[in-house]
């Protein structure tokens, strides 16, 4: 399958991806399928949107995302989801 396929076919089925998630499962440079991604867009089929992260508070946690010890939003990753047909 054609690399520009592929990145549609894993967003299609994960719904929602980094591109360097994406490009860790199809075993490309994150580079190529930020192109591929920019193909998408411009297609009106794939947007991207902002997805927060939290910094671990170093309890037992551990994972940054407990909540109990009320951090708020730490930054954000850039993340692509498929909006087109299927």
């Amino acid at each position: 399958m054609k690399p520009l396929f592929a990145v549609r076919e894993v967003l299609q089925k994960q719904g929602m991806a980094s591109a360097s998630q994406i490009a860790a499962e199809l075993k490309l440079s994150v580079g190529l399928v930020e192109d591929m991604l920019m193909y998408w867009r411009r297609r009106g089929v794939v947007e991207q949107v902002s997805v927060g992260t939290r910094k671990s508070c170093g309890r037992s946690c551990h994972s940054g995302g407990c909540g109990s010890c009320g951090n708020t939003m730490a930054s954000s990753v850039q993340a692509y989801r498929w909006c087109g047909g299927g």
